[in-house]
């Protein structure tokens, strides 16, 4: 059997890490917190990103509705939220919802309509061909823009195919 040598007296086993070790680390990562955490939590690109998706994502929908079901539907926008409606105005479950009432987009505001929704939505036949008004079709492309703070993004309707980008 080997025989181990002995450790000079008053010596100890390092078994882990010393104080001051610990120390340093957590400072590191408590700077570290402090300069990444903001920058996580407030992304507003992100949250824009989402929103735009959200809205294009139910103006396809309201296309889709209209092709498959054979009537006109359309998405009515206000400053901060959206609805998708039959031809007549009656509200539909809106996606990712249980419910039939407008889907906010609150913080975000949705403004910039061009060309103008007149009426206040854009309504799609039952080829999936953009409409402003019950009879005046999409004449060029439509784009709505998101806007949150500082940022924006925006969501374009192409006319005669009803493209959403």
């Amino acid at each position: 059997m080997p025989v181990r040598a002995a450790r000079p007296p008053g010596r100890r086993a390092r078994g882990g890490f010393s104080l001051l070790e610990l120390v340093l680390v957590l400072s590191v990562v408590g700077l570290l917190a402090v300069f990444a955490l903001p920058r996580l939590t407030s992304a507003p690109g992100v949250t824009l990103s989402a929103v735009a998706e959200q809205v294009a994502g139910s103006i396809r929908y309201a296309q889709s509705l209209a092709m498959s079901r054979g009537q006109r539907y359309r998405v009515a926008f206000t400053a901060t939220s959206y609805q998708i409606t039959d031809g007549g105005g009656a509200p539909i479950v809106q996606p990712m919802t249980s419910g039939t009432g407008p889907v906010s987009v609150a913080p975000a505001t949705l403004s910039g309509f061009n060309p103008p929704l007149t009426a206040g939505y854009l309504a799609f036949d039952t080829l999936g061909a953009p409409y402003v008004s019950a009879t005046l079709p999409l004449a060029g492309a439509a784009t709505i823009v998101i806007t949150s703070g500082t940022d924006t993004a925006s969501v374009t309707v192409a006319p005669e195919t009803g493209r959403v980008r």
